[in-house]
């Protein structure tokens, strides 16, 4: 990587932390994008050079986290227990549970069900038929939803547990 990507990222990166603490302390459409860049430390300038909208930086977060999630996981619907599939996600869901809550605060959730549609869609249309491919990922989803909306109470493990439960049934 040379010093210009090096330098890019750790624009991208200051914008990105910069907007998940300004969105916890204010809505997501009042964050101006000055307020945003003087916050990262960056110029406007920057920022417009790295993205083009504040919507675009949760975008960008959200395909980075999950892509690199992906690639460390080896996360496999075929090849793990179904319990060990489904604890590796939560686990990584609930890494990121305070984003995610803030993401849904700004009436921005869709993106996130974008995101889980496109991987798990695709991650799964190889093991299986269109149809058991996004119920699986609509599933999964709308579980996760429930369970961040109501306080991220159950653990990954018992959260797992709850789904082979439901799957076994």
């Amino acid at each position: 990587m040379n010093k210009n990507e090096i330098a890019n990222n750790i624009v991208k990166e200051s914008l990105t932390d910069a907007l998940f603490s300004l969105m916890s302390k204010k809505e997501f459409n009042d964050i101006a994008i000055t307020e945003l860049s003087e916050k990262a430390g960056v110029s406007r300038l920057s920022f417009y050079r790295n993205f083009d909208s504040k919507e675009d930086i949760i975008k960008k977060w959200i395909t980075n986290t999950t892509d690199n999630f992906l690639k460390e996981s080896d996360i496999s619907y075929k090849n793990d227990s179904t319990k060990d599939y489904f604890i590796k996600l939560f686990t990584h869901l609930e890494k990121y549970k305070n984003e995610s809550y803030l993401i849904y605060k700004a009436n921005l959730f869709n993106l996130l069900k974008n995101e889980f549609d496109n991987k798990l869609i695709n991650l799964h249309q190889k093991e299986y038929e269109n149809y058991k491919s996004y119920f699986i990922a609509g599933g999964i989803f709308n579980v996760y939803y429930f369970w961040l909306i109501n306080g991220s109470k159950e653990s990954p493990k018992e959260l797992a547990n709850k789904m082979v439960d439901l799957l076994e049934k």
